[in-house]
């Protein structure tokens, strides 16, 4: 019988068969290579496309936020405003000014509603419109405002939220100082309308939509695109889900269309832009759809010509092995393949056991009390040989997803820790052992223990032997709150580096002894304040906390991206008080340029006519020009003094009344101090010079 089954592969049928097989299987492989170099131009199309579209509409919703901002941030330290927001009771006067100023930027702004200022202290709030209602938590007509109003957030701002209004539908931007409960908020109501046109106003088509994170549409470039949203949103969820970037694109069932999607972090909600796949290609996609088509004709052949030699040549081959197994008088390549099967059943035999014993399920094939090892490895062979050449106590090995579990029994800690050596020593890679356990379901949390141990590995660099003891000093709960972090974003708002690194070191100290996931939540919570921080500055963001720990093999590279994110930060806070100071030493010197003549112009004034104490006002114009603003004062009418006495015959008590000075004997200290000789002196010197 074997003899007739082995004449049959010699036959011309079959050789022509082959033959036929192998061509069509050839030209299988050439239509699969086409058609992923089709699949392939497609991906690279909609990357490119997918990439500017990201970065156009990152351009237009940070262009928009800055716009709101800009506005809220003028708007919201205006000395008159400052006043309505802390000062209570206030003058009729304040009032009046702080009214007019806050109608004159809803007036003069093309996109704003309305503006509401709350006084928090004193339970005040003051809307645009010039009316005002004490005890605002009780008697304001809309309590959703006051509401929205009285909250504190961690950050600055909050918005946008979408509201029915007096105006009609809004975006309503809160703003106030964070960690300053007593400061008071001011809402700005955007035009819904001015601003769905402008989330859509760099859109040169009429297929991008806007949605919220609920999936509900904002506003759409064509009213099709609403039906078609609310079909794709479950499965734009599930990709949001399993994906952390904020951008992509996703094509729908069948390959015809798809969505490029954009997550706008900064201002809420989804950007999303619908396109169709046979105008990116259109000819490819002709050339692909008759390429498919051959495809599965040439798969049914190949089906049809597999079964047949299945049944015609593969079932009496199989006969044929299974009798030289019988005997054993089979080659040695058949063999070697017997002998490898039976390895890699065993080796998954082995696995499956050991998934189950660390799941805690009792299989009796272990002896307690039974210590656990984890290897950072997959040669499961060499170490085996090391377990068995360094211990004679029952020992279960085999391959998990991890790399390499061992289970031994009655072995002592020492002897835990000369095993992990010699493995080390064997193998290059990281071991891991735990204490001693008396059941199953001890050694699967002995399993958990050290699967978190190697998820901090960065702890302990350079240290090939980890021991569960290392986790005796996890906290739980741990001693420390997100609240915690509070000073250290305090410090580098004030610009002060070296009390924020401090505060860091303490706060490290503290989470280092955490588990893993508390000391990853922490950190990437730190991460993720500090990145908005930046992004509040205009710095780009250098890390992205999930991305730093699948890859964190050393404390320092997270110590060292912290530092350095510090240094930006503070050094940003610094320029932006730099120029804030230089804008507002201007401001004071063009006062006095213009005013210095009025003898009542002092610094008390100034600072009465911006709102500020003078003191405080006087602190910071000497920290920007090294002056104080009554020596500013001073010089400015002195030099205006000796204009007029190159310039005019005036007598020189006029000229000091001209120039802001009421006592004509105070006028001739001042200018002596700064000049050197008296006014007289200084005129006749100066005529004299021009002859």
């Amino acid at each position: 019988m074997a003899t007739q089954r082995i004449k049959v592969f010699n036959s011309a049928f079959v050789r022509r068969t082959a033959s036929i097989l192998i061509i069509m299987a050839i030209l299988l492989g050439l239509l699969l290579a086409f058609f992923q170099l089709y699949q392939r131009s497609l991906i690279q199309t909609l990357t490119q496309m997918n990439n500017e579209f990201v970065e156009q509409v990152d351009i237009l919703s940070g262009t928009l936020l800055e716009i709101i901002q800009n506005s809220a941030m003028h708007t919201f330290y205006s000395g008159s405003l400052i006043k309505l927001r802390t000062v209570d009771p206030l003058t009729n006067a304040e009032r009046i000014a702080g009214f007019r100023d806050l109608g004159n930027w809803v007036s003069s702004s093309t996109f704003l509603s309305s503006a509401m200022i709350y006084n928090s202290s004193a339970d005040i709030l003051y809307t645009s419109d010039g009316g005002y209602t004490r005890n605002a938590s009780e008697t304001y007509h809309d309590q959703a405002t006051v509401t929205l109003m009285a909250a504190q957030e961690r950050h600055g701002s909050r918005g946008p939220i979408r509201r029915q209004t007096e105006d009609g539908d809004t975006y309503s931007f809160l703003f106030f100082e964070s960690n300053m409960p007593d400061r008071g908020s001011l809402l700005l109501n955007v035009q819904a309308k001015w601003y769905e046109e402008q989330l859509l106003g760099l859109s040169s088509e009429h297929n991008s939509v806007v949605v919220s994170n609920e999936g509900q549409v904002f506003v759409a470039g064509d009213a099709s695109l609403t039906d078609k949203v609310s079909r794709i949103w479950p499965t734009l969820l599930t990709r949001f889900d399993h994906d952390s970037k904020s951008h992509g694109f996703i094509l729908e069932p069948g390959g015809k269309s798809g969505w490029m999607y954009y997550e706008m972090t900064n201002l809420g909600g989804y950007y999303l832009r619908f396109f169709e796949t046979g105008t990116i290609l259109p000819g490819l996609l002709a050339v692909r759809n008759f390429v498919l088509s051959l495809l599965i004709a040439v798969t049914a052949i190949l089906i049809g010509g597999a079964l047949y030699i299945l049944f015609a040549f593969y079932l009496p081959f199989k006969a044929v092995r299974e009798a030289l197994q019988k005997d054993r008088t089979g080659d040695e390549t058949v063999v070697q393949q017997v002998d490898r099967l039976l390895v890699d059943k065993m080796e998954q035999r082995l696995t499956k056991q050991m998934d189950a014993l660390l799941q805690g399920e009792e299989l009796g094939i272990i002896n307690y009390p039974a210590s656990l090892i984890l290897v950072d490895s997959s040669d499961s062979e060499t170490i085996r040989r090391v377990v068995t050449s360094s211990t004679s106590s029952p020992a279960l090995t085999s391959l998990i997803s991890f790399g390499c579990a061992i289970v031994v029994s009655d072995e002592s800690a020492e002897q835990m820790l000369e095993l992990c050596l010699n493995i080390v020593d064997a193998t290059g890679a990281r071991c891991l052992y735990g204490k001693s356990r008396h059941s199953a379901s001890e050694l699967a949390q002995c399993y958990g223990n050290l699967s978190d141990l190697w998820q901090q590995r960065f702890l302990y660099v350079g240290q090939q032997v980890l021991s569960e003891t290392l986790t005796n000093t996890y906290q739980s709960p741990l001693d420390f709150e997100t609240k915690d972090t509070e000073p250290l974003f305090s410090s580098l708002r004030a610009g002060e580096l070296d009390e924020a690194r401090a505060i860091w070191k303490g706060i490290f100290e503290k989470i280092r002894d955490a588990n893993y996931n508390d000391f990853r939540f922490y950190t990437r919570y730190l991460l993720k304040y500090l990145n908005t921080m930046q992004s509040e500055l205009g710095l780009e963001s250098l890390a992205n906390a999930s991305d730093l720990f699948d890859n964190l093999e050393d404390v320092a590279d997270l110590h060292q991206l912290l530092d350095t994110i510090f240094v930006r930060i503070v050094a940003a806070h610094v320029d932006l008080r730099k120029n804030h100071l230089q804008q507002l030493a201007s401001k004071i010197d063009e006062r006095i340029a213009a005013g210095y003549h009025d003898g009542n112009l002092s610094a008390q004034s100034i600072a009465d006519e911006m709102g500020l104490n003078a003191v405080y006002l006087g602190r910071l114009y000497r920290e920007s020009t090294g002056i104080s603003i009554g020596e500013a004062l001073k010089r400015t009418r002195i030099e205006q003094a000796k204009r007029l006495l190159i310039e005019t015959s005036d007598s020189v008590k006029d000229i000091a009344s001209r120039v802001g000075f009421s006592n004509n004997k105070y006028f001739f200290v001042v200018f002596k101090e700064l000049v050197g000789v008296t006014p007289k002196e200084f005129q006749a010197l100066e005529k004299s010079g021009s002859q």
